[in-house]
């Protein structure tokens, strides 16, 4: 089988592709990749052909901070706008190399893989991470986190985005369409995100909800394998073992990282760090995918960190401090280790107030209100959310959901062929 992964988005959009990926090439399937640039080199590692789309999504993200840092229902027209100004460009990137796949799957914000398979006549699935991106009147969408309406209330809201969605990126998508000799899709955001979808997000965060439109499954969280960990720098074991930093060699570590979030204040953030070990007595992972602490001084109890594999990491801190992000969210619920949701974008909320309402964490907390207080706090009362991560961690699968859903993208090709 010939399959065509087509994330386009963040690390938190493209790494659970590759987590899939790994698995269809273990069975044999051949697996090319289309995906922003900057993600080449791990799907070329990992033996998958790779087509450039789009710009390089970290050169994207730094250059629009503020929209990660305001409210979603105020950042949504700036997102719109940028939407707007990238689908031409996508779609010419994906038709720029030959395609002979045997089933498309899209992720985040890729709207041209749905042209390939229809140009094609294969199966075309959708896989969303989050349960608050899939059309229910259970939850408000993930753009407009406005939580506690009525389902009515709620089905307003994704009225309301969807025919903003058809307005403003759908006739654009068709002009393309016709272009390429496609029908129109009357109802663009159905079309692309409720068709046939892969909803890759543990149960705990969620069930499907049954009023959902489309052919919906439910999987376990794409997560790397145990055995695909990478190993930690020496510095970094060391930092973990407490050596090398005198009397908070006993003191509890807090991770501190918001994924491939750029921060507008990225000096506070580093003052939160530096406030938590010297004023609180903890240490800390400062983690950044943007190297902003790059020849900043930091004190012996605070260890900037780039790329490290979350799933061996979480379990070894006291305290996960993060964006929300689904795959650090998943990941950070399979350590067994409470956490602080600092939500930025989208279904960030959603995830921060779901593990509140789990009683793995406090209350998600806005980025303009965190502090080392808030911080330390969760910290002081991580013990009250232990066993209940705990508990949740023995129940998931670890292994996460890249068989079975291996196993449904054959189904369908099988079906289809």
């Amino acid at each position: 089988m010939k399959v065509l992964l087509a994330p386009l988005g963040s690390r938190g959009d493209v790494q659970p592709q590759l987590v899939l990926g790994e698995e269809l090439s273990r069975r044999g399937h051949s697996v090319t990749v289309a995906a922003p640039p900057n993600f080449r080199s791990g799907a070329e590692a990992r033996g998958f052909r790779f087509i450039p789309v789009g710009e390089d999504m970290n050169t994207i993200l730094l250059g629009h901070k503020l929209m990660t840092e305001q409210h979603p229902v105020v950042a949504l027209p700036g997102q719109i706008r940028l939407l707007r100004e990238h689908v031409a460009r996508q779609v010419t990137d994906m038709f720029a190399a030959p395609h002979d796949a045997d089933i498309v799957v899209a992720a985040g914000l890729s709207f041209a893989a749905k042209m390939v398979a229809d140009e094609l006549g294969v199966p075309y699935v959708f896989c969303c991470y989050t349960l608050s991106v899939m059309l229910s009147g259970a939850h408000p969408p993930a753009v407009t986190p406005v939580f506690g309406l009525p389902r009515l209330a709620n089905r307003a809201l994704w009225s309301i985005i969807t025919a903003t969605f058809q307005l403003s990126v759908g006739g654009k998508l068709n002009d393309l369409r016709s272009a390429r000799g496609l029908a129109p899709d009357r109802a663009a955001w159905r079309a692309i995100h409720a068709s046939e979808v892969m909803l890759a997000q543990d149960s705990v965060m969620g069930e499907l909800p049954a009023d959902a439109p489309g052919n919906n499954v439910q999987l376990p969280a794409f997560v790397p394998r145990a055995e695909d960990a990478a190993p930690f720098p020496d510095l970094l074991e060391r930092f973990l073992r407490g050596a090398g930093d005198g009397s908070s060699g006993a003191s509890p570590v807090v991770y501190l990282g918001f994924g491939s979030m750029a921060t507008v204040d990225r000096a506070r953030i580093v003052r939160i760090a530096v406030e938590l070990f010297e004023q609180h007595h903890a240490r800390v992972i400062l983690h950044s995918s943007h190297a902003e602490e790059a020849g900043v001084d930091l004190p012996p109890g605070v260890f900037s960190v780039g790329d490290v594999d979350h799933q061996s990491l979480f379990p070894r801190v006291d305290l996960i401090v993060h964006h929300g992000g689904a795959g650090t969210t998943a990941t950070a619920l399979r350590s067994g280790v409470p956490q602080l949701i600092v939500p930025h974008i989208v279904d960030q909320f959603f995830h921060g107030r779901r593990i509140a309402e789990l009683s793995v964490g406090p209350a998600p907390v806005p980025k303009a209100s965190l502090t080392s207080t808030n911080i330390a706090q969760a910290l002081k009362d991580r013990f009250k959310y232990w066993a209940k991560a705990q508990t949740i961690r023995s129940s998931l699968k670890l292994e996460g959901g890249a068989k079975p859903a291996a196993d449904h993208l054959e189904t369908l090709a099988k079906h289809r062929a």
